[in-house]
């Protein structure tokens, strides 16, 4: 199945780089990767942070093609460390393997699997000819980073100003494996959800009637230190989905994804663009007037 998968090997080569606190070789290495696959995507995008971090801000943009939404899409590529420890069930923590359906490997499940499937999906979009939103793409590489001020949030607030977008996705979302239900979640610093509520039906309608949950991505460090939570202006509509379930073991050993979630990612979040960007004006005229 793996064999078979479609870039494949990047998420190989993703889990391979140690991308934390620390190891200026192993992020640069990740760095470079994800910006050269944006911009075979179509992406123009820009390193930013480097004279201050040795895990410096990554932002990506591309134009919009046959429509008008915007989005902006956060993620991050730095991983929690790996102990020494012997709990692990693979050999390898920075190997990626597959075990009775799941992918184990650190950063597999934070972030470095979500955001190699939204890699693919939008790489899938682009290639189709079909519209997709103009889109800004805010990748960090200090989310794991437990204290300190991050460069990202400085960088984060200069970008999201000039983009001026007000619709935001998360870097993952939930699913639940006690009533086999996915999760998203649909928040907004200010805005009622009951005036969300067409944003709403877009979720049920891309993610296939997940359950819809009125607040946000909890955060390691707090709501305040992370750039994108942040930063998001009053009437933001913030969004998330993603494969991660309980799991996951995210910062601790064995972090791992479902297989079949991971895949289903790419095509929720392929099929998720592709409806934004038919969207009518209404996100405009009726959630901003």
């Amino acid at each position: 199945m793996l064999a078979n998968l479609q870039n494949y090997t990047l998420l190989e080569q993703m889990i391979q780089y140690p991308s934390v606190r620390g190891d200026a070789d192993a992020n640069h290495a990740m760095v470079q990767l994800i910006c050269n696959r944006l911009r075979a995507i179509g992406f123009s995008v820009s390193v930013e942070g480097t004279e201050l971090s040795e895990q410096p801000a990554i932002i990506a943009h591309i134009p919009a093609q046959k429509c008008t939404p915007k989005i902006v899409i956060y993620g991050h590529y730095d991983v929690a460390t790996v102990s020494p420890s012997k709990e692990w069930l693979t050999m390898n923590p920075y190997g990626l393997e597959l075990q009775e359906g799941r992918l184990y490997g650190r950063g597999i499940a934070d972030n470095k699997g979500p955001l190699w499937a939204r890699i693919e999906g939008f790489r899938q979009v682009v290639a189709s000819g079909k519209p997709f939103p103009e889109t800004l793409w805010l990748i960090q590489g200090e989310e794991e980073i437990g204290k300190g001020t991050r460069i990202a949030k400085a960088l984060f607030a200069q970008h999201l100003a000039q983009f001026g977008g007000r619709v935001f996705l998360e870097e993952t979302g939930f699913n639940d494996l006690d009533r086999d239900e996915q999760i998203a979640f649909l928040w907004s610093p200010s805005l009622p959800f009951e005036a969300m509520s067409q944003v709403c039906q877009l979720l049920i309608q891309t993610l296939g009637h997940p359950r819809v949950e009125n607040r946000h991505l909890n955060k390691f460090t707090g709501k305040h230190a992370c750039p994108l939570l942040s930063n998001l202006p009053d009437n933001a509509i913030y969004i998330g989905f993603g494969p991660n379930d309980r799991w996951h073991c995210i910062h601790r050993e064995n972090e791992s994804l479902n297989l079949a979630k991971l895949i289903q990612h790419i095509d929720q979040f392929r099929g998720f663009l592709q409806a934004y960007a038919d969207w009518p004006v209404f996100i405009e005229s009726e959630i901003f007037p």
